[in-house]
């Protein structure tokens, strides 16, 4: 009976003997194996960094956005329906009715055919009805009578996925019913001399920036001053995208050569002189705009031609207010007759009357404090497989894209006189307009916060599929303020990829690991049948190549555990200076010296892995082994002789 030390030492002596075969066999296998084990240090790594960094922003909250726009009447498909023509065609009638009896209540010119053509034409060549003019306010009306009503509930759709949240603001700023809110670039809004407006909604040409009420409990990880800040001065608080925040101090982009340390310099002093970010926004109804429309065509018009001899001004003049104000447009002179003032009034009685009398002038000036700063969203990174985009699209916790965020709390301390009830008051459903259709979409936005994580995935898996047929009208859905419910989705799909990997590799492995000990059994036949003859049991041989199996197995572990460490600690070295500013900027509102790692240990899928190396061995040992035992020792010596 031969030992287990004997076995060992036996077996160690073969692996010495052909080192060459021993040296591929571990190499080839060994950096299969170190491939699969270099992507789990390094994926563990990030993982473990994740969860340090998981309790900022909104990373360990389940957010969802949930949008649900009506199902709209599709005018253009029904331009030639003869049932919607004669709706149409009825609308029409009405509005002229409407419209004459008004006209003759106040003595006012009108004439249908004149002043309210009909959208419904005649093809020449058909003879058929059909509807020209989609826009057209008969036409509006029509399809908003054939429009079901909405039986969408939020509370509804969400229940089934337990407790939940639904937050009570997630309102924009950009589509008021009355009126628009236009940033004053340089802090004005148009110049009173020439009357010509800057570019105010494509602030550092990269688009418009966007106000956005939001519940005051999302927009808190992202204030850094809130007790520096003084609602009684009337400033309307905000927080605003790092980059922002960086060009609204007026600071230089700092140069490519910049290092490390310049780049989180520039990021802590940006969050420590955050509150001296302001920005001032004019608000106008649809009446003031007219007005400020009607002040600059004057102006234009008197500077083209007031040295001509028949020059002649208009008899209501208007002035425009000064530029950085947002102020109202005076009257200079008003020289109308009696005649002319009263036909005025008469024609504003006639619009009230049908409703279509836009109000009086409404202007409001709006200065926006920063209050904190965001991480910017992806985007502003660039490439996805740039470092930082990646981190950031990982990691990243943001406020919206291109957004600036108003707090709801921090917005009701402002003085009511402040917050003008026709831009912050209210809740209305946000709309939109195809020209070209002439239908119109009318969404509602909301921001839901579940319980945990599983159950924000599973009620965005089960809710992904987009129906624009149901009642309910359209919903879409998509993750708030981070990434964090796709991490975990993430996480499972490479755990696929790496099962799958694994199991190819091993058979991959069983292979060469089988070809190289099939070899050493067959050239150690004389050898095994001596120890046959001396008395060795067929167990006794099949333990010395299985010993030998599992010393060449544990050195392809041994080297792809080192190989696999290498790896990860070259992309540690290589981007992990990047990823730790890269996620500092992320989370610019936190002050953090954290850093971010491309390699950990503390991974369950490592002893897996070795562990499947040293199965694969011992399974590619199986047949040689068997094989081995089951010859004959006295042919084996004849044959060698």
């Amino acid at each position: 009976m031969i030992r287990f030390l004997d076995a060992i030492v036996l077996a160690h002596t073969k692996l010495r003997t052909h080192r060459i075969r021993t040296g591929i066999a571990v190499g080839i296998a060994g950096i299969l194996f170190s491939l699969i084990l270099g992507v789990i240090f390094v994926s563990q790594g990030v993982w473990d960094s994740i969860a340090r960094f998981s309790e900022e922003g909104l990373n360990d909250r389940a957010v969802v956005g949930v949008m649900q726009v009506d199902r709209p009447v599709r005018v253009y498909d029904l331009s030639e329906n003869e049932q919607f023509i004669a709706e149409v065609k009825q609308a029409h009638a009405v509005q002229i009715a409407k419209k004459q009896a008004a006209a003759k209540k106040y003595n006012i010119p009108y004439s249908a055919e004149r002043d309210d053509p009909s959208p419904v034409l005649v093809d020449d060549d058909t003879k058929k009805e059909y509807i020209e003019n989609l826009g057209h306010s008969a036409v509006l009306a029509a399809a908003e009578a054939r429009k079901k009503p909405s039986t969408f509930s939020i509370y509804d759709y969400v229940k089934s996925y337990g407790p939940t949240k639904v937050h009570e603001h997630n309102k924009s700023l950009a589509n008021l019913p009355s009126g628009a809110l236009n940033q004053m670039k340089d802090g004005k809004e148009f110049s009173s001399e020439t009357g010509e407006s800057p570019d105010n909604m494509n602030y550092n040409n990269s688009g418009p920036r966007t106000l956005t009420v939001t519940s005051q409990s999302l927009v808190d990880p992202f204030i850094n001053n809130k007790n520096a800040y003084d609602p009684t001065k009337g400033d309307i608080p905000m927080v605003v995208p790092f980059s922002d925040a960086e060009k609204l101090l007026d600071m230089e982009p700092l140069g490519k050569d910049a290092t490390l340390s310049d780049k989180y310099n520039r990021l802590k002093e940006v969050r420590q002189r955050v509150d001296e970010v302001t920005v001032s926004f004019c608000y106008r109804n649809k009446a003031s705009q007219q007005l400020v429309a009607e002040a600059k065509s004057q102006v234009s018009y008197e500077k083209k031609n007031k040295n001509k001899e028949n020059y002649v001004k208009p008899s209501l003049h208007y002035a425009l207010p000064a530029g950085d104000s947002c102020g109202a447009v005076t009257v200079v002179s008003d020289t109308r007759t009696a005649r002319e003032k009263d036909f005025d009034a008469r024609q504003t009685a006639f619009e009230k009357e049908l409703g279509i009398y836009i109000g009086e002038p409404e202007q409001h000036k709006l200065t926006l404090r920063a209050v904190g700063i965001s991480g910017d969203s992806p985007s502003i990174y660039g490439g996805a497989f740039d470092v930082g985009g990646m981190i950031n699209g990982l990691l990243g916790s943001w406020l919206g894209y291109d957004a600036w965020i108003i707090p709801s709390e921090l917005l009701r301390q402002v003085p009511e006189t402040q917050r003008p009830e026709s831009i912050f008051g209210g809740t209305w459903a946000e709309s939109s307009i195809n020209a070209t259709t002439g239908q119109g979409n009318a969404f509602n936005s909301y921001l839901v916060e579940f319980e945990d994580k599983e159950k924000a995935r599973a009620f965005m898996r089960d809710n992904s599929d987009i129906d624009t047929s149901s009642p309910q009208g359209t919903v879409f859905i998509q993750p708030f303020g981070s990434n964090t419910l796709l991490v975990e989705d993430m996480k499972g799909y490479l755990q696929s990829i790496l099962m799958w990997a694994l199991l190819i590799v091993g058979a991959v492995a069983v292979i060469i690991l089988g070809s190289i000990i099939g070899r050493t059994v067959s050239e150690g036949r004389r050898e095994s049948a001596i120890f046959r003859a001396i008395g060795a049991r067929r167990a006794d041989v099949g333990l010395i190549y299985g010993t030998y199996a599992f010393l060449l197995s544990l050195r392809v572990a041994i080297f792809a555990a080192t190989i696999g460490v290498v790896m990860a600690l070259v992309v540690e070295i290589w981007i992990g200076k990047e990823a730790t500013l890269a996620t500092r900027y992320a989370y610019a509102a936190a002050e953090t010296d954290a850093t971010f790692h491309f390699f950990g240990i503390f991974s369950p899928y490592i002893p897996l892995v070795l562990a499947a190396i040293m199965v694969f061995g011992m399974i590619a040992s199986i047949i040689p082994v068997i094989l081995s035992a089951r010859r004959n020792p006295i042919k084996d010596m004849r044959d060698d002789t």
